[in-house]
């Protein structure tokens, strides 16, 4: 939404008129309450201590202050301001993480960050905008209050039960391809969007995928994990010195990093990701230090190990170029090495018609 003149006061002289209403005391306690002086909000306990009252007694007088607010003839000053906010969670949904909804609103009105306080402070007057405070399962997020929070809540529960079914993360397309699956309606894709921005159990990986912060594909416990969904979405080999650095710079890859776990934040060495991934069933080391994953197909094992499964898996005899061939599918192994191999008699027996089969004790 591009930048419109919202109103021909500006949103500062709007809210010095609002406070402009209330006693100097009030005055005092609002602004250091929605943080209009230094720009830090201050607690209900820490402004009760500078008055001599209890917090309950300061929660009463920012309430009643409000209210004070809202009833003014001067009111509707606000309004064409609350209006291009109404307009921005409209668009996605009708709900909003509050970190994102700020930045919206930078975007969308040419704010700086020294006008947060007071803009917060503006949309907690509107009464078509509800903020819900952060809490264990939640961020704090604005919603439209024609959209009620017990129902956003419930819509976020539903897509963190569909993601805990997944096996793998999934993207943000995949996401909105399935959200009459997940949800059984027609959903916008910007509160999709917001559900995983709000939710506590939701994260995201480098590559955009989204899944709950169980998932070791989104939250990884360590290097192995790590390594393993690098190599997933390489989709090919590596040495693990090309797998450390893209560990390392896998970082720059995402475009929300507030929603990236701090376990992929952690720099490692090329040394430790060999000597993790060397002792992790996931991959196979099918070359001098190069590294696949099991689930591509590779076998673990030396060369006479691959030979063995090939000649297994075949259930008779083959010649020496077939076995070369599908050794090196699974092995960078040079054709002299494999041969080598193959003319172990202890384990494999050349035929009159020059094929190759095991020897009757490596059968199954």
């Amino acid at each position: 939404m591009k930048h419109s003149n919202y109103s021909t006061l500006s949103f500062k002289q709007i809210a010095a008129n609002f406070l402009k209403l209330l006693p100097s005391r009030s005055q005092d306690i609002i602004k250091r309450r929605f943080g209009l002086v230094k720009g830090d909000p201050q607690t209900l306990q820490a402004i009760g201590k500078i008055y001599g009252v209890t917090r309950e007694r300061i929660r009463q007088i920012i309430e009643y202050s409000l209210s004070l607010i809202k009833k003014s003839d001067i009111f509707h000053q606000g309004d064409s301001f609350w209006h291009e906010a109404i307009l921005l969670l409209k668009d996605s949904g009708g709900v909003e993480e509050e970190g994102r909804f700020w930045e919206r609103l930078q975007t969308s009105l040419s704010l700086s960050n020294k006008d947060k306080a007071i803009v917060r402070f503006l949309l907690t007057l509107s009464p078509d905008i509800v903020l819900e405070k952060e809490n264990d399962y939640q961020y704090s997020y604005w919603h439209l209050s024609s959209e009620r929070s017990q129902s956003i809540q419930d819509k976020i529960k539903t897509l963190e039960g569909y993601l805990k079914k997944k096996d793998n993360p999934l993207t943000l397309e995949n996401i909105f391809s399935e959200r009459k699956k997940i949800f059984n309606s027609s959903i916008k894709e910007g509160a999709i969007a917001a559900f995983l921005r709000i939710s506590k159990k939701i994260g995201m990986n480098p590559f955009q995928e989204y899944g709950l912060l169980s998932c070791s594909q989104i939250a990884p416990q360590g290097t192995r994990d790590r390594a393993y969904v690098i190599l997933k979405h390489h989709q090919k080999p590596s040495h693990f010195t090309s797998i450390s650095q893209l560990i390392n710079q896998s970082t720059a890859l995402t475009v929300s990093p507030t929603l990236l776990p701090t376990s992929w934040m952690k720099q490692v060495r090329v040394q430790t990701v060999h000597n993790e991934l060397i002792k992790d069933r996931r991959f196979v080391l099918i070359g001098r230090g190069v590294y696949a994953l099991r689930d591509w197909g590779y076998q673990p094992g030396r060369v006479a190990d691959i030979i063995k499964n090939v000649l297994r898996q075949a259930k008779h005899a083959l010649d020496q170029e077939t076995i070369i061939k599908k050794v090196k599918e699974q092995r960078l192994a040079k054709e002299a090495t494999i041969i080598l191999n193959l003319h172990n008699s202890k384990l494999f027996r050349k035929l009159p018609n020059n094929l190759y089969t095991l020897v009757k004790s490596n059968k199954p």
